[in-house]
């Protein structure tokens, strides 16, 4: 009898536990200010010029619900030169636990951090040339949906994982004599990053 109620004292401390481990994992909330760091590469195909190039962005945003953040970044990208991504961030937690997947989508503007290049061109408007030049990037628009995981240590502090597509549209031009020379170049990458993730 002695042994029955210990068992029963065990098994009701257990169940109390248990039952507030699953209440602190179902009630974690997003709401709130986060900060997230990733750090990455622009995976591309064997034929570009740059086949991974460093990616970095910083995103300082608010939880404006339990699943739904929103935020700005801003980061540094060395592609063929070098650039500052500007961009708006929007993401959707699919649980309201430490652990969860996620979806993002970001969009915004490469700034570029270089005054000129040397690009080879095939393209200037409808007519065909090609050659080496001094060009001046303008930078260009981006968009980057992709889906993660997220797993947070704390209430504080966590890690990502994520895979994303990243299209980014590069501009070009230089003054001729004649007339002006315009470059467009347009990448698809998969951008694939490490983060820290703080709240």
């Amino acid at each position: 009898m002695k042994n029955l109620n210990i068992l029963l004292v065990l098994l009701l401390f257990g169940s109390a536990v248990q039952g507030q481990e699953e209440k602190s994992e179902t009630t974690f909330s997003h709401k709130g200010y986060y900060n997230a760091t990733n750090f990455g590469i622009l995976a591309g195909s064997t034929k570009n010029e740059n086949k991974a190039p460093f990616s970095f962005m910083m995103i300082n945003g608010y939880g404006v619900t339990d699943q739904i953040a929103v935020g700005i970044g801003f980061g540094a990208e060395f592609l063929q030169e070098s650039y500052l991504p500007l961009v708006l961030d929007a993401r959707y937690y699919f649980r309201k636990q430490k652990l969860s997947p996620f979806i993002f989508f970001q969009g915004g503007y490469s700034v570029p951090l270089d005054n000129e290049t040397e690009r080879y061109h095939l393209i200037y408007y409808s007519s065909i040339w090609s050659g080496y030049d001094i060009m001046k990037p303008k930078g260009g628009w981006l968009i980057n949906p992709g889906v993660g995981i997220k797993s947070m240590f704390s209430e504080n502090l966590g890690i990502t994982f994520s895979i994303a597509y990243r299209f980014q549209r590069l501009n070009y031009d230089k003054d001729g004599e004649e007339f002006d020379k315009v470059l467009v170049i347009d990448m698809n990458r998969l951008e694939i990053k490490l983060g820290i993730l703080f709240k």
